[in-house]
C-alpha cells in the first residue's frame, strides 16, 4: 500500500482533517440556502478559524494529534477557497450581495464556469479514486479509512495483491 510519503510521516487523523476542511461550507451553506446572505463572513475568517481550533483543541483535551488535523483542514479549505474569502472579517467590512434564489445561483455558477466544474467533477472522482483503490465499500470500512486504522488497508492490499 502506498500513501503520500509526507502524509504518511505526519501523524494526522483523517476523520478531523476532513472535518475541519469540511467545516466551514457545512456552516456557510445552510445560511445561504435558507436566505441569510452569504455565510462566508461567519466560516470563512482568521475569527472562525482561531475559535473552533481552539474549541477542538481543549474539548480533545489538548490533543494535538486530533486538534492539528482539524486546524490544516481548515486552513487548507481557506485557502482553496481564496480570493472569494473575507479573511479579516469582522475586523475589515467587506461587501456582501443579497442573492433572491441562491440555489438557482449556485447551479448557474457550477454550470457556467468550467473552472469551478472541473474542479468539482475531480473532486468527486479522486473520491470515487480513493474509495475502490482501498476498496472502502461499506460505512464501517470508511469510518475505519477515517479513523486511520490501516487493518482494513491491509486486508484491502492483501486482497489486491493475491488478484494480481
Amino acid at each position: 500500500m502506498t500513501e503520500i510519503p509526507q502524509l504518511k510521516k505526519l501523524k494526522i487523523n483523517r476523520f478531523f482533517l476532513l472535518v475541519g476542511s469540511l467545516l466551514p461550507d457545512i456552516v456557510d451553506k445552510p445560511l445561504f440556502l435558507f436566505g441569510f446572505g452569504n455565510g462566508r463572513f461567519f466560516s470563512h475568517n482568521l475569527l472562525f478559524l482561531i475559535i473552533s481550533f481552539s474549541i477542538v483543541y481543549l474539548s480533545s483535551k489538548r490533543n494535538k494529534y486530533i486538534s492539528f488535523s482539524f486546524l490544516i483542514g481548515l486552513i487548507i479549505h481557506i485557502i482553496l477557497d481564496i480570493p472569494h474569502v473575507p479573511l479579516f472579517y469582522p475586523f475589515i467590512s467587506y461587501e456582501f450581495t443579497y442573492l433572491e434564489d441562491p440555489l438557482q445561483n449556485w447551479v448557474l455558477t457550477l454550470l457556467k464556469n468550467p473552472f469551478i466544474l472541473i474542479t468539482e467533477i475531480m473532486g468527486f472522482l479522486f473520491v470515487i479514486f480513493i474509495l475502490v483503490k482501498y476498496k472502502l465499500y461499506h460505512i464501517k470500512d470508511i469510518m475505519n479509512y477515517l479513523k486511520g486504522n490501516n487493518q482494513i488497508l491491509t486486508q484491502n492490499s492483501k486482497i489486491i495483491n493475491s488478484n494480481n
